[in-house]
């Protein structure tokens, strides 16, 4: 079967504005303005992250341990098969969006816009997950799979929306501040919601879930819908013609250009720093309920108030990192943030140890531990956001090598190696809890108490994954290379070279950089090589 993108695409959309008047017509194409009310909207898509997920990935885990029966071990399955699953889905998502115009949903929902719409009844499922039924472990496996499918459905698609919206930089640039700036506020909402949700129904009553992810799932799928309303794309005509003979053919493709990212020297070495610090990150999440209940002993409810004063500094810190990259470079500041982090978490040992030797109160543990959680946050935002500054050049290291510009394909390699940490991290974690003697119980966790060893196995999963992998991120950094002044270097290349001029009149300083940014021979670049997928419109340089 052949699919033809931008085949009959006058006739598609008229066809589509017949059917659905001018509603449609004002929400694609460039020609609308971007107004402060657009941004807000876009913006609220950034809830998405640090809302819907702050709870469920650090809650679920302990809610179906404790209230629900099943073992640590069930329960950290079903979070890792999801996120496996995730691993897949999300390139695969980008790869259908990118062809939906093919179909004729698409033409009326658009091809990006219409799987965020989709994903808001599918929303449902979070408060349905934190319900103790006598169902067991498929009742909760089908409805967080449910969920991560819905989440997946709104990632691949809200950052190519910034591209298709506008073509200027600078409101690219508002567009994407407004989403983390969301994102960080909603991070601080989530804690404020958490601890009232616990501090009204209680630490052990499983409707203390229930009430939290209820009104989390209400605000986000209010969010999405902002997003679908504030949002347009390309009509079918702007999206450029791509022509793949088989289904069988486009899965090829997909997975040769997958793969292929990771002969691009600059990339691996980024991904390399950045992989360690999502699998410190994920870790982090994994455990940190288990932390807070059974080492330093503190109250759920009063965990998400002490963490307030840290969402805050979530929300005004990034432009200290901004500035601070642009002052020091990206190694002293990722040196910094990552220190910064493994000692963070190395002080927060010291008081669970403190806690399990005697040595310590839970007064001590709860004064603390906002102090260190606000600090952990500067440090936090520097590590999420120092990567991405380096990834914006990573496409043009791949334009030298293939004469192609394959941004989404990138962005589809790099959510696939995170979510395969994220869930190696959760995998781990389980075989952890299980070998520390953990006891699962269905309800009244409080009139159980757990090994000793239980503790003890927490820390240590903590400072090895925790803050090992943050010190080996800090140590990865030395072999990369790519900055903006090399970057500038590269552009002017390929610029030169796409314009006309032959590959054997390269300056000697400039071919020694192409070759160290790519990990290619000079002579090897600019499609003289099999990087990719191959089907001969590519025409390499001389």
């Amino acid at each position: 079967m052949q699919t033809d993108i931008g085949m009959d695409s006058n006739v598609l959309l008229q066809d589509n504005r017949e059917k659905r008047g001018s509603s449609m017509t004002n929400k694609i194409g460039k020609k609308r303005k971007i107004t402060f009310w657009t941004r807000l909207g876009f913006g609220m898509g950034g809830m998405l992250n640090s809302g819907a997920l702050s709870f469920t990935h650090s809650y679920m885990v302990l809610f179906l341990s404790t209230e629900c029966g099943l073992s640590a071990g069930e329960a950290a399955l079903i979070s890792s098969f999801a996120i496996y699953l995730n691993a897949i889905l999300c390139p695969l998502m980008g790869f259908v969006a990118d062809n939906f115009y093919a179909t004729k949903i698409g033409r009326i929902f658009g091809r990006r816009r219409f799987w965020i719409l989709l994903a808001i009844p599918m929303m449902v499922a979070e408060p349905l997950i934190f319900v103790a039924t006598p169902f067991g472990f498929p009742y909760y496996f089908v409805l967080y799979l449910i969920y991560n499918v819905a989440y997946t459905f709104c990632t691949a698609n809200l950052s190519p929306l910034t591209i298709e919206m506008t073509d200027d930089f600078k409101e690219r640039t508002y567009l994407t501040g407004y989403k983390h700036l969301f994102g960080n506020a909603a991070g601080f909402l989530m804690a404020a919601l958490v601890g009232f949700g616990f501090g009204t129904f209680g630490e052990t009553n499983p409707f203390s879930y229930f009430i939290i992810a209820t009104i989390n799932a209400s605000v986000m799928a209010i969010s999405l819908l902002c997003v679908y309303l504030s949002t347009w794309e390309h009509t079918p005509e702007e999206v450029a013609q791509e022509k793949i003979e088989s289904v069988g053919e486009g899965i090829k493709k997909f997975f040769i250009d997958v793969i292929s990212t990771f002969r691009n020297k600059s990339f691996r070495k980024v991904l390399y720093a950045q992989v360690s610090t999502k699998l410190a990150a994920a870790c982090w999440s994994a455990c940190l309920s288990f932390f807070i209940v059974y080492c330093l002993q503190i109250p759920k409810s009063y965990e998400s108030v002490m963490e307030m004063p840290g969402k805050v500094v979530a929300i005004v810190c990034t432009a200290i990192w901004v500035a601070l990259m642009a002052k020091k470079g990206f190694h002293k500041s990722w040196y910094l943030a990552n220190v910064g982090c493994a000692a963070c978490i190395i002080a927060y040992n010291y008081f669970a140890f403190g806690q399990i030797n005697g040595t310590s109160t839970v007064a001590i543990a709860m004064i603390a531990y906002p102090i260190i959680f606000a600090i952990w946050k500067f440090f936090y935002v520097g590590f999420q956001y120092l990567p991405d500054v380096l990834l914006n050049y990573i496409p043009d290291v791949d334009e030298l090598i293939t004469l192609r510009r394959r941004e989404g394909i990138y962005s589809s390699a790099q959510q696939l190696c995170q979510q395969i940490a994220q869930a190696v991290a959760v995998n781990v974690w389980a075989i952890v809890l299980a070998a520390s003697g953990f006891i699962q119980t269905a309800g009244n966790s409080d009139a159980v108490t757990q090994p000793a060893t239980v503790p003890l196995y927490i820390c240590g999963y903590m400072l090895i994954g925790c803050a090992g992998f943050f010190l080996l991120a800090a140590v990865l950094a030395r072999g990369i290379k790519i900055d903006k002044e090399q970057c500038d270097i590269l552009c002017d290349e390929i610029h030169r070279v796409k314009e006309g001029g032959k590959m054997a009149d390269v300056k000697p300083e400039v071919k020694a950089l192409c070759e160290e940014l790519s990990g290619f021979k000079y002579e090897d670049c600019f499609a003289h090589n099999n990087v990719g997928f191959q089907d001969g419109s590519v025409i390499p340089a001389e």
